[in-house]
């Protein structure tokens, strides 16, 4: 069974930006649909620890807590990171291969 998986660069990421919450060995990535979920767009964000039915993905170091519809949807994919020349980032998903 795949699950989702994040790239070095997007656990390097994580890494950084969970390192400034407020209990960083608590904190992770969330992801869940954004707004009412009927547009199929997610939403991701740093928090301190999972919400109640959230699946907790913990990989390269990083933890990933992953709404119950988000879990559904990634998981055969993988997290990466694409940054702009003007200094932008924004997270992108990707199948696996398998």
């Amino acid at each position: 069974m795949l699950m989702l998986s994040l790239t070095d660069n997007a656990a390097d990421l994580v890494r950084a930006l969970t390192s400034r919450a407020d209990h960083p060995d608590q904190a992770g990535l969330r992801i869940a649909p954004r707004g009412n979920g009927q547009e199929g767009k997610l939403a991701v964000a740093i928090t301190g620890g999972p919400d109640a039915g959230d699946q907790v993905v913990e990989t390269k170091g990083i933890r990933v807590f992953l709404d119950p519809v988000a879990a559904a949807r990634l998981d055969d994919k993988y997290l990466d990171v694409n940054y702009t020349p003007g200094g932008d980032v924004s997270f992108r998903i990707n199948r696996q291969q398998t």
